[in-house]
């Protein structure tokens, strides 16, 4: 049986372009120019003998029938990356290249990742921490942990759990002439502020959480300021002042008595802890180890 002969190229530049809705940005993902994406989906188009775009001033518009080829090309190109990565995930089983928020290697994965490797011995885990968004076509890694929510094309994200914060203080600042009782005593206390949610304006903040309480009397712009969560959970261990703590991944340090949760108001964090990787990596053995590793520890922590 011979099989028909397809534009191959023109086919990998649409569905790019399909899920971005931009050649640019299709063009930066496959590392040619955008009139390169143009002109192949423009060969594609009249291969065709319709069109598959709207073009517009701010961007691309599927139509009907662009609707329908990307959706099964998608479907295409995931089996053919599948197939690749089954074929090479035997030199890629024996170790998994992570990239994670910093707060959550802290704070969660690193006091816990000896039990990953006890339980899997002959996966090697390289742990990098960083804020920014990993490119796993050009960096070299298999998964990440990201906040967000949970919308990242190409990849599959996992969710981990649900964020929320809680004043937080030492026990020491329950006591003595200045205790705190009501959420008015934080007028003599200083608050610690955390600056890594400040990229979503709609992220919690002292002044959300003041709001909330009805408190009126007390200033959210003073204090100290902290460029990670478990910075300012340590400054309030150490009897700082008062933070705005991470309730889930703060849960060790209240069980162990090193901080208290004050007045039982908490406010979500809005954004979540997603596991993810690209759609293609779902089968590779280190990805699926680690995937059922972090949720059984979540369900039994």
């Amino acid at each position: 049986m011979n099989r028909k002969t397809y534009p191959l190229n023109a086919l990998r530049a649409f569905e790019a372009s399909a899920r971005h809705l931009s050649f640019v940005a299709a063009a930066e993902e496959l590392s040619v120019t955008p009139a390169a994406i143009s002109h192949q989906v423009k060969k594609l188009e009249d291969y065709l003998g319709c069109p598959l775009f709207r073009r517009r001033t701010r961007g691309l518009v599927l139509v009907e029938t662009g609707q329908l080829l990307a959706k099964e090309l998608h479907s295409v190109f995931l089996t053919l990356d599948q197939a690749m990565e089954h074929v090479m995930e035997t030199d890629k089983g024996g170790s998994l290249a992570l990239t994670v928020a910093p707060t959550f290697a802290a704070m969660w994965l690193i006091p816990r990742l000896q039990k990953f490797y006890a339980q899997h011995p002959d996966i090697d885990v390289l742990v990098s921490t960083s804020l920014g968004l990993v490119d796993f076509q050009r960096d070299d890694f298999d998964a990440a942990i990201r906040l967000g929510h949970g919308q990242w094309p190409g990849l599959e994200a996992i969710k981990l759990f649900d964020e929320s914060v809680i004043p937080m203080c030492s026990p020491r600042l329950l006591e003595g002439q200045n205790a705190i009782r009501e959420p008015s005593d934080l007028k003599t206390q200083v608050l610690l502020h955390n600056q890594s949610m400040d990229f979503d304006p709609n992220a919690p903040t002292w002044q959300t959480w003041l709001d909330a309480s009805g408190t009126q009397d007390v200033d959210a712009t003073r204090g100290m300021q902290f460029s990670l969560p478990d910075h300012g959970l340590q400054a309030a261990i150490d009897g700082a002042g008062v933070v705005l703590g991470w309730r889930f991944l703060s849960a060790k340090d209240v069980q162990a008595g090193r901080v208290v949760e004050l007045f039982d108001l908490a406010i979500p964090l809005g954004s979540t802890f997603y596991l993810v990787y690209p759609e293609a990596h779902s089968r590779r053995p280190n990805i699926v180890a680690f995937r059922e590793w972090v949720l059984g520890e979540l369900r039994d922590p």
